[in-house]
């Protein structure tokens, strides 16, 4: 055995064979014990002894063995003390074995040995002569039985019983023996010959050969015979006779009669359909194939055809009973009539070829030895087309496509025996490249790309232990084991089916024509070996919720488990039923190309390398399968290089054979390793998995509308069938041209729907004509010869009738081949639909909803804030603030986690509204997104034990401070707040969280801030509150179910659903962009308003969780002090979040302790005092942004949930354009001659004098009035409504805010003098009233205000312009 192999076969083949116990008969135990002394004689003996008696004995090895004694060793027996005894056990074992059963080869081996005996024994000294009586009694006895066996022997008559023939004792009895015999041969050779018969049916074909010399192989030659033989009176005129070799030769040496080379072929084809020339058949065909090698030499062009034409005659009739000599001489004409190099006899040779017919498998069926019987030409035919392909693939086109045709009409059977291996490596080391797609196509029928022959590994393992767990008492699964171990082939994938299916069902009848009738008839749903493992298989399917073919496709550890939740049946049988399972997976495997696992066959081929292996690996988890199929594709290349190779490849074999056929073993077994062969075989593999991600990717693509990024995507897919098909040797220059055509539409924005269905109208015309060229017109010429061969035609079928079934059997023949080919189905049925779609698309909507449709890009639409695009990453997609936020990420800055939905939905909002399938997609998208933030954060979106809020803000790429809708904690509801204020640390804050999520929701449906500050107000009276933060539990509680029956009671709904309140929040945002305040801002301003917004997503920072937690926005420059460099000025307040500051909702803490002691003289801390390590942690961010990373000064928003700098994040940071100025106008008058009434933080710089206004009513009555007046607004705070009553007044007062309100920056930008945080300010906006410490005002009532001061007086004042 060659080292390095291993087999377990063979060992099981070992073993076997030493545990069966052998019984020697007496008389032969004797004969063994006479060569004691001899060592060599007695092994020999010993050996053959032990055979002759072996249950699963090798009658070839045993008359072998026989023959060797007798030939070496039968001196020493004739000189034992009893030669006769000892002669008379080997005489006894003849007789023995003539009537034991045996084919016709070793019989006549049998024969060969016995006359050779009787000569060896003649030959030795006083031999003991009864021993030739009763050898010369055996023959008379055995020839009758025997005849042929001994005619055809009859040779041997003569050449070695000549001097038996001379002894007295047995000379009359061996000439009339021999005599006899020769008679019978002459009676045999004249019966099978009639030679005068068929030249005279065939002297057409003959011009120089007569009658008259055929007569000397005709009755008069038999004649002759026959008088010789009666005039032979004693052993040397028998001798002298002409024996059955003889006569073989006689009519051999008569080609030598023929003066054409032609008539020498005609003529040897009539020896090659005698069987008595059968033994002279390799002498035959090389006489054939001499005189074929010449023939073309004596015909005229003309005539070639007509040779072919008689010679395609000639084997027609030779066919049926001698279609392996026939192909023999095919492999030689053909060869010949490709030498001629002209196409037009080639094309007629191929044309005769198809015509003569192919050899099917036939009807498969097995002997009582359940050994299977196939047509045996039915490999070889194969072959010899292949021989024919293989010595000119280009001008055996035709013939190829024949053999293709051949096979997957008429059927394939090729055993592992066969090791067909081999022929597929000789095809490939031929020059294929012209007919590579053609070649790859044919090789793929046949069922043998693996390494193991044989029941090798796994599949030996798990077939035999099933079988051993019903102790081989279980035949079915007996026979299933001894085929997969004898006769392994592909059709076993079938038989361990329709066991499982039986199992299953029970319906025997699906096995009758795949089992011997012996087994089927033992088939009993009552049987022990059936019952238990059909109630465990039901009881399965049942567990898994699963059919049958369901369960067959589901992996084996899966089914492992299924069955270990049964409690049906026993464990036995459990694992009988995985076994079976197994087989069938091993056996799918190894024969089907079907490989799941690609990952382990490619790592198994020693083709790639570790990392690119983990590139596939990583792209196949993540579903980057573009990525994928394009990595495999390089794959296919390097193999299609291999494959390629000019150099011939060389195959590693590690083949062995069996002895015991019966012992249930493989006949053959080992491996086979060719690279060739192996890249062919990984490569049909690659293919199945590349087709089936391309489908996965093809999924992808929503059919029921076309995007700007639907064509992007289309056009990558295309790209990769243009690749796919390329690799399986298939081009169109039509087909590229219109995929450049595709490519560069889509860098025109002008392109209409119409243009882009011309473009796939053209493609579909392409992939026709691929279709028809590569899979159509190449077999129809076949198809026409060989459809009548495999399907013959009913005689009473009508001319009409024949033509349907013909179209019926062509179609099916062209769709399976078109459906099997790699991708070009998937290509075809993919470029139907596509122009499908978009007609559609023209039937169902008005060409401008299809023309904003097919410019809206979903790869545009989403983009997470923790990952880089390089084409959304930019204020115009991202608008400023998500742009920053990300940079911010980049750097490493903590940003809480998010996600923006780009100014793409805001430019196609309506369509994505509008089209339910776009609506879907879109609604995944944001699914999508949430679950990537939920794996960020650890926290589960709508989960009450652990819930994710989101806050929902606008981002344009210009500024807009304040002007657009925000949500907060989106994501709340009644049960996650009552669930969440259980939670320890969370009582007071889940409720907080809810009542803001309950405003913002409000108020994006109209409703005024006042309205629940007035709710807030009314709590804080009841429970005698001065801050919220003061509020209990409880408190909090109610207050928020305040603010929901205040909705409720004016119909608004709010949304219960985690995921409709956040869809609904992003719509609200996006339609805010057209909102009032939006609007007057843009046009103040000067925006435009194809701008629109981007919505950005983010987690919550809960700055409300304690007073510990807060919120703030600071200025990395303060505008007040002049001095350059990093010195923060900003407002922060406790226990709130995100856009209470920004809003001036609240009243504000100052951040540093200068500005604190500057302008918050009232206040007893500040964020430098109180979070130490808060400030410090935002200076150093902002030592980053500025010095490190080259940001001019910066306004950033933070909030902190705890004194802890881990807990801060910043959620937005935007251009300080906030710098106050110095002031040109002062009043007149010192400020203690003036009335002061209150005082508040200056935003700005200068003074002015004006009439107090409320709203705009006011604001436009006091400007319609006296247009020369200023006018001084008074808020409680600002919202975003309130940007137009900014811009439209000259001076502003809150009661509320710091100096980083938006309200404080907007003012400032644009030039209005501004205080806010004016202490003791109280305002009814309903009445008109406010009252500023004791001072009450209503509107049109004089006021002036200092904006450098932060100064509030009550009268006009002069100003002056320093």
């Amino acid at each position: 055995m060659a080292e390095g192999f291993s087999s377990k076969a063979l060992e099981a083949n070992l073993a076997r064979t030493r545990d069966t116990e052998i019984e020697i008969p007496e008389e032969q135990q004797w004969f063994m014990d006479l060569s004691g002394s001899k060592w060599g004689i007695n092994k020999r003996t010993r050996e053959f002894i032990t055979e002759l008696n072996h249950k699963y004995r090798n009658d070839q090895y045993v008359i072998e063995s026989l023959h060797n004694i007798c030939l070496t060793d039968l001196w020493f027996y004739n000189s034992a003390e009893d030669p006769e005894r000892a002669l008379s056990v080997l005489v006894d074992i003849f007789e023995g074995l003539f009537n034991s059963g045996m084919d016709d080869d070793t019989r006549e081996l049998l024969i060969k040995t016995l006359i050779k005996f009787m000569d060896r024994l003649a030959n030795l000294e006083n031999f003991p002569e009864t021993i030739i009586q009763r050898c010369i009694d055996l023959i008379r006895a055995t020839i009758n039985k025997n005849e042929f066996l001994y005619i055809r022997n009859s040779g041997y008559f003569k050449t070695y019983l000549n001097k038996i023939a001379q002894l007295p004792a047995f000379t009359r009895a061996l000439t009339e023996l021999t005599a006899d015999l020769v008679l019978r041969c002459i009676e045999y050779w004249e019966s099978t010959s009639r030679a005068d018969e068929w030249f005279y049916e065939k002297r057409h074909l003959f011009h120089q050969m007569d009658a008259d010399t055929m007569k000397e192989i005709g009755k008069p030659f038999f004649e002759k015979l026959r008088e010789s033989l009666a005039q032979a009176d004693d052993w040397k005129k028998v001798s002298n006779l002409m024996f059955y070799n003889d006569i073989s030769n006689y009519f051999r040496s008569f080609t030598e009669r023929f003066d054409s080379y032609l008539e020498t072929i005609y003529y040897i084809y009539y020896l090659l359909r005698l069987p008595g020339m059968s033994h002279l058949n390799d002498h035959l065909l090389y006489d054939m194939n001499r005189n074929l090698r010449s023939v073309f030499k004596e015909l005229d062009e003309d005539d070639v055809t007509g040779f072919l034409d008689t010679i395609m005659e000639q084997f027609k009739e030779l066919n049926t009973e001698h279609g392996g000599t026939v192909l023999d001489c095919i492999i030689t004409l053909g060869r010949e009539v490709i030498d001629t190099k002209d196409q037009a006899i080639i094309a007629y040779f191929i044309k005769g070829l198809v015509k003569l017919g192919f050899h099917y498998p036939g009807s498969i069926t097995l002997n009582s030895d359940w050994q299977i019987r196939v047509n045996r030409n039915h490999v070889k035919n194969i072959r010899v087309w292949l021989e024919l392909i293989e010595y000119a693939p280009s001008e055996m086109r035709e013939l190829l496509a024949a053999l293709i045709v051949n096979l997957k009409l008429g059927g394939i059977f090729i055993s592992d025996t066969d090791l067909f291996q081999r022929d597929v490596t000789q095809l490939l080391n031929a020059d294929i490249g012209p007919v590579y797609r053609e070649m790859k196509q044919l090789a793929k029928i046949f069922p043998v790309y693996f390494r193991d022959i044989g029941a090798e590994g796994k599949l030996r393992e798990i077939s035999t232990a099933i079988d051993e767990l019903s102790m081989r008492k279980d035949r079915l699964i007996h026979f299933l084991r001894k085929q997969t171990h004898t006769e392994s082939n592909n059709t076993h994938i079938l038989l361990s089916r329709k066991i499982i299916e039986y199992w299953y069902d029970g319906e025997k009848e699906q096995l009758r024509d795949l089992v011997p009738e012996d087994v089927y008839n033992w088939l009993d749903q009552e049987n022990e070996w059936f019952v238990s493992v059909h109630e465990i298989m039901r009881e399965l399917c049942a567990r898994m919720h699963a059919t049958l073919p369901e369960l067959l496709a589901t992996e084996i550890d899966d089914i492992e488990a299924g069955l270990s939740t049964i409690s049906e049946g026993n464990k036995r049988d459990k694992k009988r039923v995985l076994y079976i399972f197994q087989v069938h997976t091993l056996l799918t495997e190894k024969y089907s190309l079907e490989s799941e696992d690609v990952l382990s066959v490619l790592r198994g081929s020693g083709l790639c390398s570790e990392e690119d292996l983990a590139k596939l690996q990583d792209d196949l988890e993540k579903g980057r399968l573009k990525d994928a199929i394009l990595q495999i594709f390089s794959f296919m290349s390097q193999l299609k290089e291999i494959i390629l190779d000019p150099r011939q490849s060389e195959a590693l074999e590690n083949i062995y054979y069996k002895r015991h056929i019966a012992a249930g073993i493989p006949s053959m077994y080992g491996q086979y390793i060719e690279p060739k062969f192996e890249a062919l075989g990984m490569t049909y593999r690659l293919e199945k998995t590349a087709s089936k991600l391309m489908v996965e990717l093809l999924n992808t693509i929503n059919p029921e509308y076309i995007t700007a990024k639907t064509f992007r995507h289309i056009l990558d897919v295309l790209e990769l069938f243009r690749i796919g098909l390329e690799l399986d040797g298939i081009y169109n220059q039509g087909l590229n041209s219109h995929l450049d055509m595709l490519k560069f539409s889509l860098t025109s924005p002008s392109f209409s729907l119409d243009q882009y269905m011309n473009i796939f109208q053209f493609m579909a015309q392409d992939i026709k004509q691929i279709i028809n060229e590569y899979f159509f017109d190449v077999y129809q010429n076949s198809l026409k010869r060989i459809i009548p061969q495999v399907f013959p035609v009913p005689e009473n079928q009508s001319e009409i009738e024949e033509r349907q079934f013909y179209y019926i059997e062509s179609e099916k023949f062209l769709r399976d081949n078109l459906a099997t080919a790699f991708l070009v189905q998937d290509l075809d049925n993919f470029i139907t639909n596509t122009l499908g779609n978009l007609r559609s698309m023209l039937d169902t909507y008005p060409r401008s909803f299809i023309e904003n449709m097919m410019t809206y890009d979903p790869d545009f639409t989403f983009s997470r804030l923790d990952q880089t695009s390089e084409e959304m990453d930019n204020p115009v997609f991202l608008g400023a603030k998500a742009f920053f936020l990300k940079k911010l990420i980049q750097y490493g800055f903590p940003v809480p986690p998010g996600f923006v939905l780009t100014t793409e939905v805001f430019r196609h909002k309506d369509t994505i509204h509008a089209h339910p399938y776009i609506s879907h997609e879109f609604d995944r998208s944001i699914r999508n997104n949430i679950k990537e933030i939920e794996k960020i954060t650890g926290k589960k979106y709508g989960d009450p034990t652990n819930p994710l809020f989101f806050s929902v803000r606008s981002g344009s790429s210009i500024s807009m401070p304040g002007a657009m809708k925000t949500f907060l904690n989106v994501g709340m509801n009644d049960e996650i707040a009552e669930t969440l204020s259980r939670k320890k640390g969370f009582g007071w804050t889940a409720w907080d969280c809810y009542r803001r999520f309950l405003q913002s929701w409000g108020m994006a449906y109209g409703i005024e801030r006042d309205n629940f500050d007035r709710i807030m107000l009314d709590h804080k009276d009841r429970w005698g509150v001065e801050l919220k933060i003061q509020f209990t539990n409880e408190q909090m509680k109610k207050i928020a179910q305040d603010y929901k029956r205040f909705l409720e009671d004016r119909g608004i709904e709010i949304e219960k659903d985690p995921f409709l309140q956040l869809k609904h929040a992003i719509i609200s945002v996006l339609e805010s962009w057209s909102s009032k305040s939006a609007v007057y801002y843009r046009n103040h301003m000067q925006i435009a308003d194809e701008w629109g917004t981007a919505v950005l997503v983010q987690q919550m920072a809960l700055g409300n969780l304690s007073s510990s937690s807060g919120t703030g926005v600071v200025f990395t420059n303060s505008p007040f002090n002049g001095h350059s460099g990093i010195n923060l000025y900003g407002d922060f307040a406790l226990c709130s979040q995100g856009e209470d500051v920004v809003a001036g909702l609240v009243n504000t803490l100052p951040i540093t302790e200068y500005q604190r002691k500057r302008y918050y003289m009232d206040s007893s801390l500040s964020l430098e005092s109180a979070f130490p390590l808060i400030y410090e942690a935002l200076i150093d961010y902002a030592k980053q942004l500025i010095e490190q990373h080259g940001f001019v000064h910066q306004e950033i928003e933070f909030t902190f949930e705890s004194e802890h700098p881990q807990d801060l994040y910043i959620l937005q940071t935007r251009n300080q354009n906030f710098k106050k100025q110095k002031s040109t106008t002062t009043f007149v008058k010192p400020g203690q001659e003036m009335k002061l009434v209150g005082r508040g933080i200056g935003v700005s710089s200068g003074v002015l004098s004006g009439v107090l206004a409320f709203d705009m009513k006011d604001l436009k009555v006091f400007k319609r009035k006296d247009p020369t007046s200023k006018v001084i607004l008074v808020r409680p705070d600002t919202v975003p409504d309130d940007i137009p009553l900014i811009f439209n007044c000259d001076g502003l007062i809150t009661g509320k805010g710091g100096t980083t309100s938006h309200a404080a920056v907007a003012a400032a930008g644009l030039g209005k003098v501004c205080i806010v945080n004016c202490k003791g300010l109280r305002v009814d906006e309903e009445e008109k009233v406010c009252i500023i410490n004791g001072h009450i005002f209503g509107p049109g009532d004089k006021i002036s205000i200092d904006g450098n001061l932060g100064n509030v007086y009550e009268g006009h004042y002069e100003i002056q312009t320093e």
